[in-house]
């Protein structure tokens, strides 16, 4: 009988720990809240998101002083058949944004067909002088951020009903780009060698939220 007792207590503590709140600050929600960000908010891109890219005689002349400077990315990104180089000119603009007839040379740079896998479009908005308008920008996306664990959490401090939880965890980049693991592509784009060098020992921070549907990183809106 005492066997048959204690055999149903266990069971019991193991259905309980099974049927966890979503609302409780623990390890795993706090961890799925992570993931449910990186797979929102996790690519990792070039941030050159205006193209064609034009370089003046000067921004090439800087090439040689300017390790990340964008004659730099443009030549590293050439190198490895994102993009392609072509000399033009273009209308020299005055005051009043109209062609003054002057032209000046530049070294116009557009992406290849090797670079549609890894172009990333999207619509941004912005305000200026016509009001608030949108335009379409592309980037090049060379891998995905992904939670690699929770290392520990602050909190969860309570302010009323809401709540909040700083947590610290390390990460992992998945579907790295070929091109981007190239010595010359991380000496032009240091982040990039700065994200792949980290992954699975920087501890990076971030803030979680408590709402009704359990814990959710700040960011995603």
């Amino acid at each position: 009988m005492k066997k048959n007792i204690a055999i149903l207590a266990a069971l019991g503590t193991v259905a309980l720990a099974a049927c966890g709140s979503k609302t409780d600050a623990n390890e795993k929600n706090f961890g799925a809240a992570m993931s449910q960000y990186f797979d929102k908010k996790g690519d990792l891109c070039l941030n050159t998101k205006r193209w064609p890219v034009d370089l003046s005689e000067m921004d090439l002349r800087l090439q040689k002083t300017m390790q990340a400077g964008s004659a730099n990315q443009m030549a590293a990104l050439e190198a490895a058949g994102l993009v392609k180089g072509e000399d033009t000119e273009v209308d020299i603009m005055g005051i009043m944004g109209k062609p003054t007839g002057a032209k000046a040379k530049i070294k116009r740079y557009t992406l290849t067909d090797a670079a549609k896998p890894f172009a990333q479009e999207k619509e941004v908005a912005s305000i200026g002088l016509n009001g608030k308008t949108t335009e379409k920008q592309t980037d090049l996306c060379w891998g995905k951020k992904a939670l690699d664990k929770i290392v520990k959490w602050e909190g969860p401090m309570k302010f009323g009903d809401y709540q909040e939880a700083g947590i610290t965890y390390t990460y992992k980049v998945n579907n790295v780009a070929d091109w981007a693991k190239k010595p010359e592509v991380q000496a032009a784009f240091p982040v990039v060698k700065s994200i792949l060098d980290g992954a699975g020992s920087k501890e990076s921070k971030h803030a979680i939220k408590l709402t009704s549907q359990g814990w959710e990183a700040k960011g995603l809106d």
